[in-house]
């Protein structure tokens, strides 16, 4: 049976836009993801991802597959900081990114930044110098290789409703 061409794994920037990519999303806790045209209008491509009422705390989605980006994310001492674009639907609501080793998950650090846009797109700046407290702290030292969007994390989908969040523009 003859096979398509194979696509190029996912890399930064991740837009949603080069056909030649694989854009899989891996979800979890009962997210529902998929790449959608802009809710805003114009023809940009973007992940949709729906946290569910039976979506615990906890629930993400991640950025390509279990094994995560192509290449490591290039931390340096004074390059700390991922963007990723967002349009949610309300604001203050928290957003936390978690970068980690995809061949050790004992390797991550994890960043909370929350929304002041409703409805419209808004660029957040993840800054993994100051991770959430109680997390690990960014080890230069480790290969960060994938990374995972959490949306209103800390409250379950029972409790805050179902809400769906567009992202794009992860760098």
């Amino acid at each position: 049976v003859p096979s398509g061409p194979t696509k190029e794994q996912i890399n930064l920037p991740v837009t949603f836009e080069d056909t030649a990519v694989d854009y899989t999303l891996t979800d979890f806790g009962d997210m529902v993801s998929a790449i959608v045209a802009d809710p805003a209008g114009g023809m940009n491509m973007v992940a949709k991802s729906t946290k569910v009422a039976s979506s615990p705390v906890w629930a993400g989605v991640t950025a390509g597959t279990p094994f995560g980006v192509k290449d490591a994310i290039p931390f340096t001492a004074t390059e700390t900081k991922m963007t990723v674009r967002v349009y949610r639907p309300a604001a203050d609501i928290p957003g936390r990114l978690k970068v980690e080793d995809a061949a050790d998950p004992t390797k991550t650090c994890e960043v909370d930044v929350n929304t002041t846009k409703t409805n419209e797109w808004e660029d957040l700046i993840f800054d993994f110098s100051t991770p959430v407290s109680g997390t690990a702290a960014l080890n230069l030292a480790n290969t960060y290789n994938k990374a995972s969007v959490f949306f209103n994390f800390g409250t379950d989908g029972a409790t805050a409703g179902e809400k769906t969040y567009y992202w794009d523009d992860m760098m």
